[in-house]
């Protein structure tokens, strides 16, 4: 009989080894090859969100409702016919999406979105505020008065309801108009100023007349005072490019970037480096101290006389952070700086 040395027997160890080394590593390149496959098919899939919001009361469907992806720039109104549609390259991963309208409580609910997907919400459904259906029980109330008005001079045009031997009530006669009632004189009418223009003409040092963006100054005075909070977008923190695009969508209806650099980027925003030229709406951008690169840090939107409206973490003269007016010709925001913007509207 044969005998295995101790040299041979130490050989077939390391072959046995080596076969389970090669198999391993078979393995894990079929995982990262299959892992890359999945990758390649899915990268650059595009998603879609869609749906449709109605009435809880009535089932009706709710045009010109606010639907916005929070923490994106994805936002747009409703159809006619209730429905909205995001399109394209939508941010993966879970997030909020909002729906609001004037009238009723704002609707909040969760998506997943995943590439190569459609995503479809059948209804969204809004709820009446207590406001307003308290008034629309008074229109209602007052059609159906009117419909019964109406349903009565119509009778008596007609002359179903009738008094016997009775007279006209009244005797109406045609006469010309002469020249003179014709030329009286017009009082023109001084329009009142309300304490929030006097308020913010005080702070701007403009005239109360001046104040004229009634929607712009109450926004501004409703969160005036807001504590500052990076990543913030509520009222119990909000930060500078939060409280912007928060702002713009508010007040004149845009939806904005998210990010300070994004919105000075945009092809949306035309862009300045002399203040002379700032107007009221206009975006202010600021860079970090003592640096003279294009890298923005901060965003506010001006106002009038070299005020501007932000969001900030600097407590400043004023004492305290948060959304505040500050004043361009202050050192600190004098030497940071770096361009206006004025947002061109491109949403129609």
């Amino acid at each position: 009989m044969y005998s295995i040395s101790a040299h041979t027997k130490q050989n077939l160890k390391f072959q046995k080894t080596d076969c389970q080394f090669s198999k391993s590593s078979i393995e894990n390149s079929l995982f990262v090859l299959l892992f890359f496959t999945f990758s390649f098919l899915t990268f650059g899939q595009e998603s879609s969100l869609s749906g449709m919001v109605v009435e809880e009361e009535s089932s009706k469907t709710v045009a010109n409702a606010i639907v916005t992806i929070k923490q994106t720039p994805f936002t747009e109104n409703t159809s006619d016919e209730g429905k909205f549609n995001f399109n394209g390259d939508l941010p993966k991963g879970e997030h909020m999406v909002e729906v609001s309208k004037d009238g009723y409580e704002d609707k909040y609910f969760l998506v997943h979105i995943m590439p190569g997907k459609k995503l479809i919400v059948e209804e969204v459904k809004l709820t009446m505020t207590k406001k307003e259906k308290k008034k629309r029980k008074k229109e209602e109330k007052e059609l159906k008065k009117k419909k019964k008005e109406l349903k009565k001079d119509d009778r008596k045009l007609f002359g179903l309801v009738k008094k016997k031997n009775q007279e006209p009530e009244v005797a109406v006669t045609y006469e010309e108009i002469s020249n003179n009632e014709t030329n009286e004189e017009h009082v023109a009418v001084e329009p009142q100023i309300t304490p929030l223009q006097q308020n913010y003409a005080k702070v701007l040092g403009v005239a109360p007349e001046e104040i004229t963006n009634t929607a712009l100054f109450s926004f501004i005075d409703e969160w005036m005072g807001t504590p500052y909070l990076l990543g913030g977008e509520t009222k119990a923190g909000i930060d500078c490019s939060s409280f912007s695009q928060l702002l713009f969508f508010k007040v004149y209806g845009w939806p904005i970037e998210r990010t300070a650099q994004k919105q000075m980027d945009s092809k949306a925003t035309i862009t300045f480096s002399d203040a002379k030229y700032l107007e009221e709406g206009d975006l202010v951008f600021f860079r970090a101290a003592g640096d003279y690169g294009d890298t923005i840090t901060h965003v506010g939107l001006y106002l009038a006389n070299n005020k501007f409206i932000n969001a900030t973490s600097r407590v400043g003269k004023s004492g305290s952070s948060g959304v505040k007016i500050s004043d361009l010709s202050d050192p600190f925001w004098n030497k940071r700086f770096y361009a206006g913007g004025r947002r061109v509207n491109t949403n129609g």
